[in-house]
């Protein structure tokens, strides 16, 4: 994978994760009603459900490129377009609602709320789709930027958890140029993807 690409993979990659979704949302509400220590066990949930998907999402492009030749060329495609509507999305989406979970976070709560979370599952198979299976597609390396991909995601949701209330004061505030800087970005990572820069 040439490293310009890389970067457009771990920019694309950031917004995606790193902006307001379930997880997002939910580790923001629970760390503000019970702190960041007791969010512990929901994080590992979610990052154990997070590696289980990108890995899931690495083999299930790879075999299918494998079962379908010329596949690839076409998830890439798909991929991009589905860049254009999380950019589209991105724009419209309003500041984060006022929600509290009603039980403190578990570890397998937050396993299932990756099985559930149609944004990590469709990130993790654009992510395999556009940029790392065109250019490499051994097992080992593959499992590799799972665990990068992960790791994206785990950041974005420390930053959610630790900044709390200020971040979503922020956001509440600024969240109409926050979300059209998200898009811009996505949008050029979608252009990035089909080569028209």
């Amino acid at each position: 994978m040439p490293f310009s690409l890389f970067l457009d993979m771990t920019v694309t990659a950031c917004v995606t994760v790193w902006s307001p979704g379930p997880n997002n949302i939910l580790l923001l509400s629970t760390a503000s009603k019970y702190g960041a220590r007791k969010n512990l066990k929901l994080l590992l949930g979610i990052w154990t459900g997070s590696l289980t998907l990108m890995c899931l999402s690495g083999l299930f492009c790879s075999t299918l490129g494998n079962i379908v030749p010329g596949i690839q060329n076409m998830m890439k495609h798909v991929g991009a377009a589905y860049l254009l509507y999380l950019a589209w999305q991105t724009v419209r989406r309003k500041p984060p609602a006022e929600a509290e979970a009603e039980k403190e976070p578990s570890y397998f709560m937050g396993i299932f709320l990756q099985l559930i979370n149609v944004k990590i599952i469709i990130y993790g198979l654009t992510m395999f789709s556009s940029f790392i299976l065109p250019y490499e597609q051994r097992v080992p390396v593959l499992f590799l930027f799972a665990v990068y991909l992960m790791i994206l995601g785990a950041l974005g949701n420390l930053i959610w958890v630790f900044a709390g209330n200020i971040l979503k004061r922020f956001y509440e505030k600024q969240y109409k140029a926050m979300n059209l800087i998200m898009a811009a970005l996505l949008l050029l990572c979608a252009m990035r993807v089909e080569g028209i820069l």
